[in-house]
């Protein structure tokens, strides 16, 4: 338990330390005159020097605008490539389920007609082959009863 309070301790205090030592390092600019020297240490730059540093760093919002344009065109045209698949898909699909339902259709018309051509008028076969199962079952009950 303490050991962990004074690891966190001094995590802060390490977090706070590398914040301060990065706010008070500021810049300094100084324009020389040839054959000056430096007060301090550090990079001398010349106009030229100075002028290709500021522009690459104004280019650069260029360049990665122009890499997530890319980026973002490479995008669109893959996800469009996928919607396009899918609605071909889709449309094949739904042709194959409009022929696969037009035959079924047909087929319950061709068996519709074939059963009205031949109309089923056994129902005197169905009533005697009842009056037979059902007679032959209560003589059965009956003899099993009676031995």
């Amino acid at each position: 338990m303490q050991f962990k309070r004074k690891s966190k301790n001094f995590l802060i205090f390490l977090i706070l330390v590398s914040f301060a030592s990065t706010a008070f390092a500021s810049p300094k600019v100084n324009r020389l005159k040839e054959g000056e020297t430096i007060p301090y240490n550090g990079w001398c730059f010349n106009d030229v020097a100075m002028a290709k540093v500021i522009a690459d760093k104004e280019l650069e919002v260029a360049r990665c605008q122009l890499r997530l344009n890319e980026q973002a065109e490479k995008l669109s045209a893959r996800f469009k490539l996928d919607v396009g698949t899918l609605e071909a898909r889709l449309g094949a699909l739904q042709s194959e389920h409009d022929s696969m339902l037009k035959i079924k259709n047909e087929e319950i018309h061709k068996l519709e007609a074939a059963a009205l051509e031949r109309p089923n008028n056994y129902w005197y076969l169905f009533t005697a082959g009842g009056f037979v199962i059902g007679a032959s079952s209560v003589l059965v009950v009956w003899s099993v009863m009676v031995n």
